[in-house]
């Protein structure tokens, strides 16, 4: 089941999910937070944030963001938060980023997930959804699919290799999704 949310809100679980990664450090370092907002994160106290500070958020996450934004917010995709089963995530399209596309030529998350596969413990998940920030977030013409995922490439493809391995919980993966009629027009699609 499908409910309607706002660009706010996808913007805001896309900045949740890279303010706490360890890999993009280096593209917010620099960045002059409001005094308290990294702790706050660091402690996942979300709720506790000022609609100013999340102002901010959302415009940091929209400028380091920006080629996959700019091309996608001009078609004014209508976002909406739901789940999908882990099937569905496995069948989803990868961007048309040249990285992936050489790991995966059949534009199959599935493939990716497993050209990525690391050297983890043998028998231990390598998704753990308690520890989960944010949501993947894809696009699509339809809420039917197909669908690109845009943000969310190690959760996902952490949870496909689990399901592979038989280590999945088996819940269906939250997920925020864009839709509009002429997705065709990104560039990543």
């Amino acid at each position: 089941m499908w409910k309607p949310v706002n660009q706010s809100h996808m913007l805001r679980t896309w900045a949740m999910a890279e303010v706490v990664n360890p890999r993009w450090t280096r593209h917010v370092v620099g960045v002059p937070w409001p005094d308290g907002v990294r702790p706050r994160w660091t402690w996942g106290q979300w709720d506790a944030l000022t609609e100013a500070e999340w102002g901010l958020d959302e415009q940091i996450i929209s400028q380091l963001r920006a080629p996959l934004l700019d091309g996608l917010l001009q078609l004014q995709p209508r976002w909406n938060e739901g789940s999908l089963p882990i099937d569905a995530v496995a069948g989803m399209r990868i961007m048309a980023f040249p990285p992936f596309l050489e790991r995966a030529p059949s534009r199959r998350l599935a493939e990716l997930a497993e050209a990525e596969r690391g050297a983890g413990p043998a028998g231990q998940p390598e998704f753990i959804r308690a520890a989960m920030v944010g949501l993947p977030i894809a696009v699509g013409r339809t809420l039917d699919g197909p669908f690109t995922l845009m943000e969310g490439y190690t959760r996902c493809c952490r949870a496909l290799r689990d399901h592979n391995a038989g280590l999945y919980d088996g819940l269906p993966m939250p997920m925020i999704v864009g839709v509009t009629e002429r997705i065709q027009e990104w560039p990543w699609w």
